[in-house]
């Protein structure tokens, strides 16, 4: 079999990375025309607008013949009270664009006499939404009554006049489509990343005429240190990493050291990383995991046995000595 398929099977990432970029293009395919068909979607005619009746999550109007001055405003959320032909209130949310468009509707709710002609009604279509605790509080505020004096005049659902039933059905598959597309990425820089050390580091061993020996001591399992739960393999001269595409001889590596990912100041991912004439430190073994068995300081030991002039450990002293031996090697 050929020493660089034997290499690349164990060095390369499995399944769960190829799969999961195949399946993620996949959704992020469907959910992209999801979004989209629910955007292009015929929309049935709006209902009449009734705060108690009308049920969530439908298209509504309201005719408007007044509408006030803005009365909250939630991080770009702008609410309002509208008045109809027959004098009930409703709360609705405006673009500023809607609003500048009932100019009409707004002098006549700031009227001064009752006897000020009514304008013509303008009908505002919108999404039924039911209002947050803090939209219905702010509001009783503004209005200097309580919640449920609120809640008799208002009622508990309002009018979104700056979405559309489509537009919300939309956003929720492109949120979809937005996070498939991450982790599609994320899978694809990660495999570009491992094929890309994988060419480089076969390409080495194939110029040292290294391959076939490197692919004899992976299969031979009996002459093997598995570094933690098979994130790395350790043999007579080389070390593998599983998933970073990576081979290394212990002849070439000038440094070796143990670097711990923390999150939430507890460490979450511990790496092996090695660095050569022709490479700078890389992750050469991923453990997925905290190290909780020591299992990097045991390989690292490995490889001093091996190879005793390699640097080991992450110190100022080790990183300049491997700059003057990487200028050396030049």
């Amino acid at each position: 079999m050929d020493p660089k398929k034997i290499i690349k099977h164990y060095i390369m990432p499995g399944f769960l990375v190829r799969g999961g970029a195949v399946i993620l293009a996949v959704a992020l395919a469907v959910t992209l025309f999801m979004g989209l068909s629910a955007l292009n979607a015929e929309v049935p005619d709006p209902v009449e607008f009734y705060p108690i009746e009308t049920p969530i999550g439908v298209m509504a109007y309201i005719d408007v013949v007044g509408v006030s001055n803005w009365l909250y405003d939630y991080d770009g959320a702008v609410y309002y009270s509208v008045e109809d032909a027959e004098g009930y209130l409703y709360t609705v949310r405006l673009k500023d664009s809607q609003l500048q468009a009932m100019a009409a509707q707004e002098a006549y709710w700031n009227r001064e006499t009752e006897t000020a002609p009514m304008p013509q009604p303008y009908r505002l279509v919108g999404y039924v939404q039911k209002a947050t605790d803090d939209v219905r509080e702010s509001l009783a505020q503004s209005w200097d009554i309580t919640e449920a004096e609120y809640l008799e005049y208002f009622g508990d659902n309002y009018l979104n006049a700056t979405t559309s039933v489509g537009a919300e059905k939309a956003a929720g598959w492109f949120i979809g489509a937005l996070f498939s597309g991450l982790f599609c990425l994320l899978c694809i820089v990660l495999y570009a990343r491992a094929a890309a050390m994988s060419r480089k580091c076969l390409a080495v061993l194939e110029e040292r005429c290294l391959l076939e020996k490197a692919a004899q001591q992976l299969q031979n399992k009996d002459a093997q240190l598995v570094i933690g739960k098979n994130r790395g393999v350790l043999t007579e001269d080389f070390i593998f990493g599983k998933g970073t595409g990576m081979v290394l001889a212990y002849s070439d590596i000038l440094w070796a050291y143990k670097q711990d990912a923390k999150r939430n100041f507890m460490v979450a991912n511990s790496y092996l990383f090695a660095a050569t004439a022709w490479m700078n430190p890389q992750g050469v073994v991923d453990l997925n995991g905290p190290d909780k068995t020591g299992c990097i300081g045991d390989a690292l030991a490995v490889i001093g046995r091996r190879n005793p002039n390699v640097l080991l450990g992450y110190t100022n002293e080790n990183r300049k000595a491997f700059r003057e031996a990487v200028r050396a090697a030049k």
